[in-house]
C-alpha cells in the first residue's frame, strides 16, 4: 500500500481523508511523521497555502510522496470570501462557531446565498516535482446551522441536490460528493496513471 504523507495537523480533516482513500493508500499525518512545528499559511490563495504545507513537510522528510491541502469556502455574494482565510475568517484562532456566526451575519437578508467549497491538493512526488489537483462542490449557505456531524462550516453548507447540510448528511454521502473527495479522486487517477505506465 502506497504511503502518502499529509501536511496537516487537523485530525478531523485527516480522518475524513482516510475514510475516503483508506482502501488504497496509507495516509500519515505530519505529527506522526515527526514534524512538530507550525506551518505559516500566509499565502493569498488556496494553491499557495497547499504548496507551503507540502513543501515544509517534504523538506522535513527529505523526500517521499507528500501532499498539502487547503480548502476554502467561496461565497458568491461576498466576492469569493472567505476563500484562503476560511479557517481564520473571524480572526486568528477563531472557532468554527465564530467563523459561521460572522458569515451568517454578513449574509443576513441576502437573497443570493450560493457558494462553493473548493479544495486544492498539492502533491510533491519523490523527484521533487509539484502537481496540483482541485475539487469543487457547489451549494448554498443555510439560514442557520443544522446537523451535528462534520467540522468547520459543514453545519451551514447545503450541497446542490440536497436539502440537508454536510453536517446533517451521513458521512458516506459527504465523502462521496464533497470537494475534498473530488480533489482526492483527481489525485488518485494521477497516481494510478503513473503506476500503470511501463518502466522505461
Amino acid at each position: 500500500m502506497r504511503k502518502l504523507f499529509v501536511a496537516t495537523s487537523n485530525a478531523h480533516k485527516l480522518d475524513e481523508m482516510r475514510s475516503i482513500v483508506s482502501d488504497e493508500w496509507q495516509l500519515v499525518g505530519m505529527h506522526e511523521a515527526g514534524f512538530r512545528g507550525d506551518i505559516d499559511e500566509d499565502g493569498e490563495t488556496l494553491e499557495e497555502n497547499a504548496y507551503l504545507k507540502a513543501r515544509a513537510l517534504f523538506d522535513h522528510l527529505g523526500g517521499g510522496w507528500v501532499i498539502g491541502e487547503d480548502t476554502g469556502l467561496e461565497v458568491d455574494a461576498l466576492d469569493g470570501r472567505p476563500g484562503a482565510r476560511t479557517a481564520r475568517f473571524a480572526g486568528e484562532g477563531a472557532t468554527a462557531q465564530e467563523n459561521m456566526a460572522k458569515l451568517l451575519h454578513l449574509l443576513k437578508g441576502a437573497s443570493d446565498r450560493s457558494a462553493q467549497f473548493r479544495t486544492v491538493i498539492t502533491l510533491i512526488d519523490p523527484h521533487g516535482k509539484v502537481h496540483y489537483f482541485e475539487g469543487i462542490c457547489r451549494g448554498r449557505i443555510a439560514e442557520q446551522p443544522m446537523g451535528m456531524g462534520g467540522f468547520g462550516y459543514d453545519p451551514i453548507f447545503i450541497p446542490e441536490g440536497y436539502e440537508k447540510s454536510f453536517a446533517a448528511l451521513p458521512a458516506e454521502v459527504k465523502n462521496r460528493i464533497s470537494h475534498r473527495a473530488r480533489a482526492l479522486a483527481e489525485l488518485r487517477d494521477f497516481i494510478r496513471h503513473l503506476e500503470e505506465k511501463p518502466a522505461p
